[in-house]
């Protein structure tokens, strides 16, 4: 997936295009099928009062549980909006995001990403350990992975396209 350009709306708003090719496209979709990952009590309160720290707990539980819900319809929307790519080869397709959708997508992106992440003990940057991944480690860890690129790449089109 690259990062083409940006451009303007009759709305002003702008939006992003991008390349991708036919095997991304088939992995953002089987990572985007992935969420949620994390369970909306995963965020913790972690200063104040006993009973300070309850209240805002619960209204915390009830925010992300709500933004969930509105996440899962969209993605639900957006996996089901046809010709969201547009393909130019046999091989590659162009994609485009407004600014909202991409702050979106990479939201739900982070939660597949750090959910796997948990999923798989929350492991230190060190070396790969040395036993043997189970098959559903090995998943975990793929889509963990792939979150990251496909984040790297929207986060990278903030800043504008690589020189050619």
């Amino acid at each position: 997936m690259k990062y083409i350009r940006s451009q303007k709306s009759s709305t002003g708003a702008g939006a992003f295009v991008f390349q991708i090719s036919k095997q991304e496209v088939e992995w953002l979709l089987r990572i985007l099928r992935l969420y949620p990952q994390l369970d909306s009590g995963y965020h913790q309160i972690t200063q104040g009062g006993a009973e300070e720290i309850k209240a805002e707990q619960q209204l915390l539980d009830e925010a992300m549980a709500q933004q969930r819900r509105d996440h899962k319809r969209k993605l639900e929307k957006f996996l089901a909006t046809p010709g969201r790519f547009r393909q130019e080869t046999p091989d590659q397709f162009r994609f485009t995001l407004t600014a909202e959708n991409m702050e979106w997508l990479l939201q739900i992106l982070n939660d597949v990403r750090v959910g796997c992440w948990v999923k798989l003990g929350r492991p230190e940057l060190e070396p790969a350990r040395h036993s043997k991944l189970s098959l559903e480690e090995t998943r975990a860890m793929s889509a963990m992975e792939l979150s990251g690129f496909f984040q790297m790449v929207l986060l990278g089109a903030y800043e504008g396209p690589e020189p050619a």
